[in-house]
């Protein structure tokens, strides 16, 4: 009971703390929207006062500009120009500080680039305030509610790991998405360059031809060229965050043919063929290895069923495999055979996976 007490009073502790912070300190990145609002304000001062004249048609294409982009859903630009979204801007800033003060200043750009590549719109201070929270709720349900420390901490390398998982499963998710748009890709900005556009207008063309995850890639891609990045820098950005094998091929032959010069347009076609014909292999070994991956899962699953039955069966004779603690003289341990026969499970699983993992 007592270690129950010390573990809310430490949480009551800490998250009053940390709301404090929250409420007093500035959300990161607050300076600089205002001094940029500054600025805007400023200009528009000075284009009244008659200092300078914007033309008509200027301000309609900048708005027009302005729609658009909110449409697309650019986030990260419309965050890089000072427009925030209303909704929910008292807790994204309650979350940003909590995270500042979390999150260490070595993980917090690695934090960032997983985000990025799970295109999950969360900055690493608020990632990082959701899994603390995640904890600290998981460890009260367990003081508190359930009243057992062990069960707490159980629960608390869970909460923990969740949001981990959810990331690396949206990471694949769009990585496999991004893999099926490639073909149609390349197709595209081969039959653009033979039309006589330039490379630059043919992703342009594809970006807004094409459905996302590959249209809001090349999006950005083309934004930050014309924020005065290099075009080579923004394609090795772009591979980067995709971690594609197929794009990484895509990539290397763009920025030969930049600096030698040849055909893009044709050496195009023949990775597009050559990415058709991965795919149709990858095809083939899928369906000649699926009889070994669900043997696989079969055998893996096998102890876990048949120990299931052995306790409906006979609850007693599988209840000395859960005995903790043994009397006097007696030397067995249940829990150093489970321990045991998970960890040559999971090395088995690891095994029968790398046999039917066939790389092309």
């Amino acid at each position: 009971m007592q270690y129950i007490f010390l573990g809310a009073a430490a949480f009551a502790t800490i998250m009053f703390v940390l709301l404090i912070f929250s409420l007093l300190g500035k959300a990161p990145g607050e300076d600089v929207r205002e001094r940029m609002e500054q600025y805007l304000i400023e200009s528009e001062k000075a284009s009244k006062t008659g200092q300078y004249e914007i033309p008509e048609e200027a301000l309609e294409k900048d708005e027009e500009d302005a729609n658009s982009e909110e449409e697309d859903g650019d986030d990260w630009t419309s965050e890089l120009r000072g427009k925030k979204k209303k909704g929910g801007e008292g807790a994204k800033r309650i979350l940003a500080n909590m995270g500042t003060i979390l999150t260490p200043k070595g993980m917090a750009a690695k934090i960032a680039d997983q985000l990025a590549k799970a295109d999950i719109p969360l900055k690493a201070n608020e990632f990082v305030a959701i899994q603390f929270l995640a904890v600290m709720i998981a460890m009260m349900i367990g003081t508190v509610i359930l009243r057992n420390l062990g069960l707490a901490i159980v629960l608390a390398v869970a909460a923990y790991f969740l949001p981990l998982i959810w990331v690396a499963i949206l990471r694949a998710k769009r990585k496999q998405a991004f893999n099926d748009q490639i073909l149609d890709t390349l197709i595209m900005i081969a039959n653009g360059l033979k039309a006589g556009y330039s490379f630059l207008q043919a992703l342009e063309m594809v970006s807004k031809e094409s459905l996302p995850p590959m249209s809001k890639e090349l999006k950005r891609v083309l934004k930050e060229n014309s924020l005065g990045m290099n075009l080579e820098d923004t394609l090795m950005a772009l591979n980067s965050r995709v971690e594609s094998e197929d794009w990484d091929l895509v990539t290397t032959v763009v920025l030969i043919q930049r600096q030698v010069g040849g055909n893009l347009a044709e050496v195009l076609e023949k990775i597009g063929k050559t990415i058709r014909e991965r795919m149709r292999i990858k095809g083939d070994i899928q369906t000649k290895t699926a009889q070994a991956k669900v043997s696989g899962l079969l055998v893996a699953a096998l102890p876990f069923g048949l120990g299931i039955m052995i306790y409906i069966l006979n609850p007693d004779f599988m209840s000395k495999l859960f005995t903790f603690k043994a009397g006097k003289g007696d030397w067995f341990r249940g829990w150093y055979l489970i321990v045991l026969g998970l960890i040559w499970e999971f090395i088995g699983i690891l095994i029968i996976k790398k046999i039917v993992d066939i790389e092309v």
